[in-house]
C-alpha cells in the first residue's frame, strides 16, 4: 500500500513539474538569435524588443548575431535547440518565406521545425530612381520600360532579398524588362543609384525620404498597400498603375517547434504588449518600420500565403541561385 501511494505520488510531481517550469519562465536569460550581422535592421529590431522583454519578464534578453548561409546557420542552431523557450530567433520574411523555394539544402524547415510567436514589425518598400530617369510616376516608368526593353537596371543586395524580389515582382506584373544589377550593401547601392550608375531600386522609407529632400533621388511610390505617415504625399504602387501591388518586409520572432503552447502564448502576449509601448513605436518609426505584434496564427497565415506567393513568383520567372 505505502508502495502504491509513494508511486502515485511521484507520478503527480512528474506530471506537475512541467506546467510548473512554463508558470516560472522565464527563470534565466533568453537568448535571441539574429540572421544579420549588428547594425542592420533586424539588429535594432532585436534589442528594442529585447530591452521591453526584459523589462516586463525580469530576465534578461540576449541578442546574438549568427550571419551566414542566407539564415541557414541562425534557423539551424534555433531549430536544433531545446523547446524551452529559452533560444528564440528573430528571422526576416525572406528566411522563412522565400529561402525554401530557392535553396534545396536547407538547413531548416519553417514550418516544421518552428513555433511563430509574433511579427514584430514591417518595413514597406519604396520606389526610388535617379533623377536622371525621364519617368516622373510609376506609370510613366512602365511606359518607359516597354519602348526600351532592358535599358534600365535597378540595383539589389542579393537574391531572394526584398528589393530583388520585389523588382522581380514588379516586372512580372508590369510585363516589363529590367536589368538586375547586384551589390553587397544597401549603401553601396543606393549610392550608385543617387550617381546615376543605376537607374532604380526600392530601398526603405528613412534613406528615400532623406534623399528625395537632397534632391539625389526620385520618389515613384511606396510598396505599401496605403499611404504611409513618413511619406503621405508619395502614392502607392497600386495606386500609380501597378494594381494589386505590395512589397513589405517583415520581421518576425520564432521558437523552435514543440515549446509548450503556455510558453509560446506568453512570449506572443508579452510582444505584444513590448511593441505596442510608445518608446517601441517611436523607436521603430524613426527608421520606417511600422509595428504589429500580431498573434501567432495570424504568422503562420502570414507564412503560409508568403510563401504561396513567392513560390508562384520564382517558378513563373524561373528564378535560380547558384547553389
Amino acid at each position: 500500500m505505502k508502495w502504491t501511494i509513494v508511486m502515485a505520488v511521484t507520478a503527480c510531481a512528474a506530471l506537475a513539474a512541467p506546467s510548473g517550469a512554463q508558470d516560472r519562465y522565464p527563470s534565466r536569460p533568453v537568448k535571441l538569435v539574429l540572421p544579420q550581422p549588428a547594425g542592420g535592421a533586424v539588429d535594432l529590431i532585436a534589442r528594442a524588443l529585447a530591452d521591453r522583454l526584459a523589462e516586463q519578464m525580469g530576465q534578461p534578453f540576449i541578442v546574438e548575431n549568427m550571419p551566414g548561409a542566407n539564415g541557414s546557420l541562425a534557423g539551424g542552431n534555433v531549430a536544433r535547440s531545446p523547446s524551452d523557450g529559452y533560444t528564440l530567433m528573430l528571422a526576416v520574411d525572406s528566411n522563412l518565406v522565400i529561402n525554401p523555394s530557392l535553396y534545396h539544402t536547407l538547413t531548416y524547415d519553417p514550418f516544421k521545425d518552428f513555433a511563430p510567436i509574433s511579427i514584430i514589425a514591417r518595413l514597406n518598400m519604396v520606389l526610388v530612381a535617379n533623377p536622371k530617369i525621364s519617368a516622373n510616376s510609376v506609370k510613366e516608368l512602365v511606359a518607359y520600360a516597354k519602348a526600351n526593353p532592358n535599358k534600365l537596371n535597378y540595383a539589389e543586395i542579393g537574391i531572394g532579398s526584398a528589393m530583388h524580389m520585389g523588382m522581380e515582382q514588379f516586372k512580372f506584373m508590369t510585363k516589363t524588362e529590367i536589368n538586375r544589377v547586384s551589390y553587397r550593401g544597401t549603401a553601396p547601392a543606393i549610392t550608385d543609384v543617387v550617381a546615376g550608375n543605376v537607374d532604380l531600386m526600392f530601398t526603405g522609407p528613412p534613406s528615400a525620404k532623406s534623399m528625395s529632400e537632397g534632391g539625389k533621388l526620385k520618389l515613384l511610390g511606396v510598396a505599401s498597400a496605403e499611404r504611409i505617415a513618413l511619406l503621405p504625399d508619395v502614392p502607392t504602387v497600386a495606386e500609380a498603375g501597378v494594381p494589386g501591388y505590395t512589397m513589405a518586409s517583415w520581421f518576425g520572432l520564432l521558437a523552435p517547434a514543440k515549446t509548450p503552447t503556455a510558453i509560446v502564448e506568453r512570449l506572443s502576449a508579452e510582444t505584444k504588449k513590448a511593441v505596442n509601448s510608445q518608446i517601441f513605436k517611436d523607436r521603430m518609426k524613426s527608421v520606417g518600420l511600422e509595428v504589429d505584434g500580431g498573434t501567432p496564427a495570424a504568422m503562420l497565415e502570414t507564412m503560409r500565403s508568403d510563401t504561396k506567393r513567392w513560390a508562384e513568383l520564382i517558378k513563373a520567372t524561373g528564378i535560380t541561385i547558384p547553389q
